[in-house]
Protein backbone atom coordinates (compact mmCIF):
# COMPACT_ATOMS: atom_id res chain seq x y z
CA UNK A 1 0.00 0.00 0.00
CA UNK A 2 3.05 2.69 0.80
CA UNK A 3 4.39 1.42 -2.54
CA UNK A 4 1.72 2.82 -4.77
CA UNK A 5 0.88 5.87 -2.25
CA UNK A 6 4.36 6.77 -2.52
CA UNK A 7 4.26 6.58 -6.45
CA UNK A 8 0.63 8.34 -6.48
CA UNK A 9 2.14 11.34 -4.27
CA UNK A 10 5.32 11.65 -6.98
CA UNK A 11 2.82 11.52 -10.20
CA UNK A 12 0.78 13.78 -8.40
CA UNK A 13 3.49 16.35 -7.60
CA UNK A 14 5.47 15.87 -11.09
CA UNK A 15 1.68 16.62 -12.52
CA UNK A 16 1.24 19.91 -10.70
CA UNK A 17 4.86 21.55 -10.92
CA UNK A 18 5.44 20.42 -14.85
CA UNK A 19 1.59 22.28 -15.25
CA UNK A 20 2.57 25.51 -14.09
CA UNK A 21 2.62 28.50 -15.68
CA UNK A 22 2.47 32.17 -15.83
CA UNK A 23 -1.29 33.20 -15.35
CA UNK A 24 -3.22 35.25 -17.20
CA UNK A 25 -2.92 38.03 -14.66
CA UNK A 26 0.78 37.61 -14.43
CA UNK A 27 2.64 39.31 -17.83
CA UNK A 28 6.18 38.65 -17.90
CA UNK A 29 7.82 42.01 -16.94
CA UNK A 30 11.21 43.26 -18.52
CA UNK A 31 14.86 42.42 -17.21
CA UNK A 32 15.52 44.65 -14.62
CA UNK A 33 18.79 44.53 -14.96
CA UNK A 34 18.64 45.46 -18.64
CA UNK A 35 16.82 48.36 -17.68
CA UNK A 36 19.88 49.78 -15.07
CA UNK A 37 21.84 49.11 -17.97
CA UNK A 38 20.56 51.21 -20.47
CA UNK A 39 20.81 54.27 -17.84
CA UNK A 40 24.77 52.99 -17.37
CA UNK A 41 25.78 53.64 -21.04
CA UNK A 42 25.82 56.59 -22.80
CA UNK A 43 25.76 56.64 -26.77
CA UNK A 44 29.72 56.40 -27.93
CA UNK A 45 30.41 54.18 -25.63
CA UNK A 46 32.78 51.22 -26.42
CA UNK A 47 31.46 48.36 -25.67
CA UNK A 48 31.94 44.71 -25.84
CA UNK A 49 29.26 41.92 -25.66
CA UNK A 50 29.35 38.54 -25.08
CA UNK A 51 26.73 36.76 -28.00
CA UNK A 52 24.69 33.21 -26.61
CA UNK A 53 26.38 31.89 -29.34
CA UNK A 54 29.76 31.99 -28.35
CA UNK A 55 31.01 35.04 -30.41
CA UNK A 56 32.30 38.70 -28.99
CA UNK A 57 30.96 41.91 -30.72
CA UNK A 58 32.54 45.00 -30.02
CA UNK A 59 31.40 48.55 -31.01
CA UNK A 60 30.20 51.50 -30.12
CA UNK A 61 26.85 52.12 -27.72
CA UNK A 62 24.13 53.78 -29.80
CA UNK A 63 20.59 53.81 -28.52
CA UNK A 64 18.37 51.32 -26.18
CA UNK A 65 15.12 50.72 -26.70
CA UNK A 66 12.64 48.70 -23.65
CA UNK A 67 13.94 45.50 -25.48
CA UNK A 68 16.89 46.20 -27.77
CA UNK A 69 20.00 47.68 -27.88
CA UNK A 70 22.30 48.97 -30.67
CA UNK A 71 25.48 49.27 -31.48
CA UNK A 72 27.83 50.44 -34.37
CA UNK A 73 30.30 48.19 -35.53
CA UNK A 74 32.87 47.84 -37.93
CA UNK A 75 30.11 46.63 -40.20
CA UNK A 76 27.22 48.43 -39.64
CA UNK A 77 24.73 49.15 -37.13
CA UNK A 78 23.47 45.87 -35.04
CA UNK A 79 20.08 45.80 -33.02
CA UNK A 80 20.37 42.83 -30.09
CA UNK A 81 17.64 41.68 -27.88
CA UNK A 82 18.42 40.65 -24.39
CA UNK A 83 17.89 36.89 -25.09
CA UNK A 84 20.92 37.32 -27.10
CA UNK A 85 23.21 38.52 -24.96
CA UNK A 86 25.08 36.81 -21.82
CA UNK A 87 27.22 40.17 -21.01
CA UNK A 88 27.69 43.86 -22.03
CA UNK A 89 31.29 45.44 -21.32
CA UNK A 90 31.98 49.05 -20.58
CA UNK A 91 35.44 50.31 -21.76
CA UNK A 92 36.74 53.54 -20.70
CA UNK A 93 39.46 55.20 -19.06
CA UNK A 94 38.71 56.71 -15.69
CA UNK A 95 40.99 59.27 -13.44
CA UNK A 96 38.98 59.48 -10.19
CA UNK A 97 39.98 56.02 -8.82
CA UNK A 98 43.67 56.55 -9.58
CA UNK A 99 43.27 60.34 -7.96
CA UNK A 100 42.01 59.14 -4.44
CA UNK A 101 44.40 55.51 -4.49
CA UNK A 102 47.40 57.39 -5.23
CA UNK A 103 46.62 60.88 -3.28
CA UNK A 104 46.43 58.69 -0.19
CA UNK A 105 49.27 56.72 -0.99
CA UNK A 106 51.25 59.99 -1.35
CA UNK A 107 49.56 61.35 1.63
CA UNK A 108 50.39 58.55 3.56
CA UNK A 109 54.17 58.65 2.59
CA UNK A 110 54.31 62.67 2.89
CA UNK A 111 52.97 62.24 6.51
CA UNK A 112 55.75 60.00 7.62
CA UNK A 113 58.31 62.18 5.70
CA UNK A 114 57.01 65.03 6.69
CA UNK A 115 56.69 64.10 10.22
CA UNK A 116 60.76 62.20 10.13
CA UNK A 117 61.87 66.01 8.46
CA UNK A 118 60.30 67.85 11.50
CA UNK A 119 62.24 65.69 14.08
CA UNK A 120 65.36 66.47 12.13
CA UNK A 121 64.91 70.32 12.49
CA UNK A 122 63.65 70.67 9.11
CA UNK A 123 60.63 72.10 7.30
CA UNK A 124 58.37 68.81 6.13
CA UNK A 125 55.18 70.74 4.32
CA UNK A 126 57.35 70.66 1.26
CA UNK A 127 58.17 67.25 1.66
CA UNK A 128 54.31 66.74 2.49
CA UNK A 129 52.35 68.78 -0.37
CA UNK A 130 55.32 66.91 -2.74
CA UNK A 131 54.70 63.81 -2.24
CA UNK A 132 50.58 63.79 -2.45
CA UNK A 133 51.03 65.71 -5.83
CA UNK A 134 53.49 63.42 -7.14
CA UNK A 135 50.88 60.24 -5.92
CA UNK A 136 48.09 62.16 -7.20
CA UNK A 137 49.68 61.99 -10.57
CA UNK A 138 51.07 59.09 -10.34
CA UNK A 139 47.71 57.51 -9.90
CA UNK A 140 45.87 59.68 -12.11
CA UNK A 141 48.79 58.60 -15.21
CA UNK A 142 48.25 54.94 -14.48
CA UNK A 143 44.66 54.68 -14.52
CA UNK A 144 44.15 56.83 -17.67
CA UNK A 145 46.96 54.19 -19.25
CA UNK A 146 44.70 50.87 -17.91
CA UNK A 147 41.30 50.49 -19.37
CA UNK A 148 39.57 48.11 -16.99
CA UNK A 149 36.34 46.76 -18.53
CA UNK A 150 33.47 47.02 -16.42
CA UNK A 151 30.32 44.89 -16.60
CA UNK A 152 26.92 46.78 -17.28
CA UNK A 153 24.80 43.64 -17.42
CA UNK A 154 24.97 40.35 -17.22
CA UNK A 155 21.64 37.99 -18.33
CA UNK A 156 20.90 36.04 -15.14
CA UNK A 157 20.98 32.22 -15.45
CA UNK A 158 17.46 30.62 -14.29
CA UNK A 159 17.50 27.04 -14.29
CA UNK A 160 14.47 24.92 -12.69
CA UNK A 161 15.48 21.48 -12.94
CA UNK A 162 12.51 18.67 -11.22
CA UNK A 163 13.81 14.91 -9.83
CA UNK A 164 11.14 12.70 -9.28
CA UNK A 165 12.80 10.75 -6.67
CA UNK A 166 10.52 8.00 -5.46
CA UNK A 167 11.39 5.29 -2.67
CA UNK A 168 9.00 3.32 -1.06
CA UNK A 169 10.05 4.52 2.38
CA UNK A 170 10.77 8.36 1.16
CA UNK A 171 8.43 9.76 -1.63
CA UNK A 172 9.09 12.58 -2.90
CA UNK A 173 9.88 15.19 -5.52
CA UNK A 174 12.98 17.02 -5.82
CA UNK A 175 13.23 20.38 -7.18
CA UNK A 176 16.36 22.51 -7.90
CA UNK A 177 16.43 25.85 -8.60
CA UNK A 178 19.90 27.31 -10.14
CA UNK A 179 20.16 31.17 -9.74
Amino acid sequence: MTKKLSRLIGMAAALLVASCTLGWAQQPGADPAFERMRTKLKPGNRVTIDLQNGSTLAGRFVDAGPGTMTIATVIGDRTLTPAEMLRVQRHRHGVLLGAIIGGGAGLFFGIGTSMILRYEGYDGDGALFGLTALGLGVGIGLDALINIPRTVYSRPAFRATVGLATNPRRPGVQLVFTF
